[in-house]
């Protein structure tokens, strides 16, 4: 049975999409198709149904999962004790991380580990969700959680407080009572379980014109003058003032993990130890206002 089969399969199984299979294991969405099919042929069996357009596990293809799982793991170690044999720091490492450290602060320190660690390629894989690591699309993981997955192992490098932002030519830090009387950007979508958000919702004294369910777009809005916004110090763009911190939100954990058997790999091991020491140290990621008396 090609590994290949096995590696759709699983793609397929934790998406329930196509498309997006195809997209996680970096290949065609025909060649997705393709491989499911030898699948079920030689199982003999169907493993999905398929429902407008959405991939779901029949009985067998649930049968099928904790094997296939226990194949993809065997061929995981083979090729990482291949890999990590001679201790040379060199070959690929994939990053995932979430898109506010992708875009304003992970370029510039691979970068600078580029011109220390030449021989290592990195892939910086930009996304929100868990999914890169559950089936070993990346090799480490930049997570902001209160708590990391069991299945990873790493360390919390620092916290990221929260606190009220609003554009630099438009706004000055002041009290946290006077800034709640201004407008606001609100949540919406996912953004609004978040606990900041129950918060906001509940202190401040102006409708929202504006919501968005992404921080990032929640931060341009308000650079554009749109309203104030609260953000984690993480998604505090050029050009936005902080202008009260909120101690009272509970402040994000900001993690750099690993699969536990990818620890010991030279490569690995490099690029956790850059990656973990820059965002320990990184400037950009403090509060710098001092609140108003």
């Amino acid at each position: 049975m090609d590994w290949n089969y096995i590696k759709s399969f699983l793609a397929i199984a934790e998406t329930g999409s196509l498309e997006q299979a195809a997209q996680n294991i970096r290949v065609s969405s025909t060649t997705v198709f393709r491989h499911i099919h030898a699948l079920e042929e030689q199982a003999g069996v169907r493993l999905f149904d398929r429902i407008r357009g959405q991939y779901s596990l029949t009985d067998a293809g649930t049968e099928m999962l904790v094997p296939a799982r226990q194949i993809m793991n065997s061929f995981d170690i083979i090729n990482t004790t291949i890999s990590g044999s001679d201790g040379v720091p060199s070959g690929l490492v994939r990053i995932t991380a979430p898109t506010s450290f992708s875009y304003f602060f992970l370029p510039d320190h691979i970068a600078r580990f580029q011109e220390r660690w030449p021989d290592i390629q990195i892939e910086l894989l930009s996304s929100n969700q868990e999914f890169n690591m559950t089936q070993r699309y990346a090799d480490i993981a930049v997570r902001v959680a209160a708590n990391p997955p069991e299945h990873l192992v790493g360390k919390e490098i620092r916290t990221l407080q929260w606190g009220i932002y609003g554009a630099a030519d438009k706004y000055v830090p002041t009290k946290l009572d006077d800034l709640l009387g201004q407008p606001f950007i609100g949540a919406s979508g996912t953004l609004v379980s978040y606990s900041p958000y129950k918060w906001l919702d509940a202190k401040s004294r102006k409708p929202h014109k504006q919501t968005t369910d992404d921080l990032i777009a929640m931060a341009y809005l308000a650079r554009a003058g749109c309203g104030l916004a609260c953000l984690p110090s993480d998604i505090a763009i050029p050009g936005l003032q902080l202008l009260a911190p909120l101690p009272e939100i509970t402040a994000n954990k900001l993690w750099v993990l690993t699969h536990p058997d990818l620890r010991n790999i030279s490569r690995i091991r490099e690029t956790m130890r850059w990656i973990s020491k820059s965002l320990k140290h990184e400037p950009r990621l403090l509060l710098s206002a001092t609140p108003a008396t």
